[in-house]
């Protein structure tokens, strides 16, 4: 019996890319599994469970502060959407999340705040994070993780060179100017008070970058939706992080990949908290028009298009799809730094092309 006889998604192993003899093979699977299922585990990453632990605890010290310590970081006071959001802040679907966390992006200062009628504001999504005074410690090993994450992605990004036999120099966009938001994440308990909002811990959603790394406890709760069985369950697997194709993959492949809708359901009675550790790997924001990677004709044949869903357009901007994704979410953020874009959020439920 293999190790993924019990499971509902594959397996693969990053050392596989480092060795000569297992390459090609590991370039195959990769194709192979990022268009059959759109999300799979990885091992062999090389994060410790001591170095994930670490994090973990202390990010539960951030969790059990007061609720006033943690409101003073909260991303209502960030126009780059960086800092805490409360249980029921953040919004999927226009249905609050029953969650709350932490958002990180890179840790840049000095850039110029761009107004909303600017077109190129979209670029106000990288800024200075916002940091607990109360677990000064916390930033170091975000930080600390946050880099390792990135490394990992990359490495694993760039091997769709390989697996999708595409030019260096064409997928070089992909990989240029990388932008990244770290998001630490506690569920809490759902324990069967009759609220049927407290199940949606993360609602129906597609991730909008290139690739997510994402660390999950043992509560589990993740699901994937599958054309031929519904949604599934992506329990968690120890020492392994499930990796999920973004929708920016979906577009330069002309949907030869597709990013799969996911969700987090907290059903009741369940009597401990979750907590996850996701990490989210996109493009440049000043990509202005993602172009489509010229895959080999056989590939080419097998490319669905990209998916269409009214409630989530696509954007070729990068940028663009990335802020719109930011502005839906963060309500109250958008409505404090971006009044005109939540103006239309309230009326339409959407941002459309129109509002760049």
């Amino acid at each position: 019996m293999s190790a993924t006889d019990n499971l509902n998604l594959p397996i693969i192993d990053l050392r596989e890319l480092d060795n000569e003899n297992t390459r090609a093979d590991f370039y195959k699977k990769l194709r192979k599994v990022s268009r059959e299922n759109g999300f799979f585990y990885l091992v062999g990453h090389g994060i410790s469970q001591e170095e994930r632990d670490d994090l973990l605890n202390t990010v539960k010290r951030f969790f059990a502060l007061p609720q006033d310590a943690k409101d003073k970081i909260s991303i209502d006071n960030s126009p780059h959407f960086h800092g805490y959001t409360r249980t029921g802040d953040e919004r999927t679907r226009n249905k609050a999340d029953f969650r709350e966390q932490l958002d990180i992006g890179e840790e840049i200062v000095g850039q110029p705040l761009y107004g909303e009628d600017d077109p190129h504001f979209y670029r106000n999504l990288r800024g200075p994070n916002q940091w607990p005074e109360e677990v000064p410690e916390l930033k170091e090993k975000a930080l600390a993780y946050a880099d390792k994450a990135h490394n990992i992605l990359v490495k694993l990004l760039k091997a769709f060179i390989g697996a999708l036999e595409v030019s260096e120099e064409e997928f070089s966009v992909l990989t240029t100017d990388n932008r990244h938001t770290l998001k630490l994440v506690r569920y809490p308990a759902n324990e069967g008070d009759q609220d049927p909002n407290r199940e949606q811990g993360c609602g129906p959603h597609k991730d909008p970058g290139l690739l997510t790394f994402l660390w999950q406890d043992e509560v589990g709760g993740l699901q994937v939706y599958t054309d031929d069985k519904g949604w599934i369950d992506a329990p968690p697997v120890k020492d392994a992080y499930i990796i999920n194709i973004g929708e920016t993959l979906e577009l330069a492949t002309n949907g030869y990949f597709t990013a799969d809708i996911h969700q987090v359901v907290m059903k009741p009675n369940l009597k401990k908290d979750r907590y996850s550790i996701p990490f989210f790997l996109g493009a440049g924001v000043d990509v202005d028009a993602l172009p489509l990677l010229k895959l080999p004709k056989e590939l080419q044949a097998e490319a669905r298009g990209t998916s269409s869903d009214p409630e989530n357009p696509l954007f070729r901007n990068l940028g663009r799809n990335m802020m719109k994704a930011r502005l839906r979410s963060h309500l109250n953020t958008t409505k404090r730094f971006y009044p005109k874009s939540y103006e239309q959020i309230v009326k339409s439920g959407n941002i459309s092309a129109s509002a760049y």
